[in-house]
């Protein structure tokens, strides 16, 4: 997962494939736990190996099994659902996902019926209302999610004569244009690109707004105001010669990183992992301030009780298990996913300093991220309308006229509405 769009465009143009399938089948699950056994289903990364093990052992008279499932999670779990046979107890749903899933909610139980509102509290409303359904049904329990931030070097900002404590950065780079004004003197003093690659200019300005390329109703939006603005947005930062257009998380994108060509990237919680893992000879020279431009969410996934499960209540109590403030903060430490519950943001695993940011209080950053974050809805086609503006950005970089790469990105997206609908 490297930009809010990347990893959900598979997904989407997979949900296409196995949509009919779910319809001739009926959409509806099977016999589950038939032998008495709790069955869980995730995926690697999922959660911490110390909370699956802990909930085990908890949970060994109810004789949980957890499976972690590689590979396609997904195909595999509508696979199951659709043969109506072996449905786990309790299933994970990623985040990008779940707007497919909303669609076969007769799959899923309503947590409403089980959980009391006290208890759906401690979840940002936002992130609860991404496993919703339209008349009113929730599904999903959040794991985590994906609060957006600024991450740079400490270290280059500083040479370059620019600012370079946090408070002093955002102050600087509060909206996207002052971000780019700050990539412009950043690239004349180091020569190093703001941002990673016009998509991701895209994808994070389409993060932050409350609107995304379909309607609830359906309807293509794809040619909006806010559409637009973001794309003139990353066509502004290509202009400006402030972006690298190199592929997130690939070698190249690890070099430039780790030599501080790329010295600052906007990115969800957990990119701090990607950034440790890629450089870790940089420990201790980045930092973490307010996104430009306002927060947006990239990831965050779902734990749901298929409706098949026949004891709910001893599912419900392995969710809240799982995703209990302080197995939220183990998770957070040993996978880098960011609590989902406010309850969490106390314990001790996320209110030391992180030595790889400077000892900086990264989480207090992020915090803030998530207090502001825009309510919007997610189609399950969102991802197959978005692909065809990131490719024609891509067909810019090669020399391709804007206005034309607009027209044309408009065009097949209209498409691919159509022939997903």
């Amino acid at each position: 997962m490297r930009t809010p769009t990347k990893r959900r465009r598979t997904a989407a143009v997979l949900a296409t494939a196995v949509a009919a399938a779910l319809v001739l089948t009926g959409c509806s699950a099977g016999s589950s736990a038939s032998d008495g056994k709790l069955t869980a289903w995730l995926w690697p990364g999922a959660l911490g190996d110390s909370v699956v093990s802990s909930a085990k052992k908890e949970f060994a008279s109810d004789k949980l099994q957890v499976n972690v499932i590689g590979g396609d999670f997904k195909q595999k779990l509508v696979t199951t659902f659709t043969g109506k046979t072996n449905v786990p107890s309790i299933t994970g749903v990623k985040g990008e996902d779940m707007p497919y899933f909303l669609q076969q909610s007769s799959l899923f139980t309503d947590l409403k019926s089980l959980v009391p509102a006290s208890y759906l509290a401690q979840f940002p409303k936002w992130k609860l209302a991404e496993a919703t359904t339209s008349d009113g049904k929730l599904i999903g329990i959040p794991t985590d999610i994906g609060p957006s931030a600024l991450f740079y070097r400490e270290d280059v900002l500083a040479k370059a004569g620019l600012p370079s404590e946090p408070a002093a950065v955002a102050a600087a780079t509060s909206t996207w244009d002052e971000y780019f004004a700050f990539g412009k003197q950043l690239k004349a003093k180091t020569g190093a690109s703001l941002e990673v690659s016009m998509g991701d200019v895209f994808s994070w300005s389409m993060a932050q707004a409350d609107s995304g390329f379909v309607s609830k109703s359906g309807k293509f939006t794809g040619d909006s105001a806010t559409v637009k603005e973001a794309w003139d947005r990353a066509v502004t930062a290509e202009n400006a010669g402030i972006v690298a257009n190199i592929e997130d998380g690939s070698p190249d994108w690890a070099s430039a990183v780790n030599q501080g060509k790329i010295p600052t990237v906007i990115g969800a919680a957990w990119h701090a992992g990607d950034i440790k893992s890629a450089a870790p000879d940089t420990s201790g020279k980045w930092r973490v301030t307010a996104t430009p431009g306002g927060p947006g969410n990239a990831g965050g996934s779902f734990l749901t009780i298929p409706a098949a499960t026949s004891d709910k209540k001893a599912a419900l109590k392995v969710i809240e298990a799982l995703v209990a403030p302080s197995a939220q903060a183990t998770t957070y430490s040993q996978v880098g996913n960011f609590p989902s519950s406010s309850k969490a943001l106390s314990e001790s695993a996320l209110t030391e300093g992180d030595s790889f940011f400077g000892g900086q209080d990264t989480v207090s950053v992020f915090q803030k991220s998530i207090e502001s974050m825009p309510t919007k809805y997610t189609s399950p086609y969102d991802a197959q309308v978005s692909a065809p503006y990131l490719v024609e950005l891509t067909n810019i970089q090669g020399g391709k006229d804007p206005d034309q790469a607009w027209n044309d990105a408009v065009k097949a997206a209209k498409s691919a509405l159509e022939s997903a609908q």
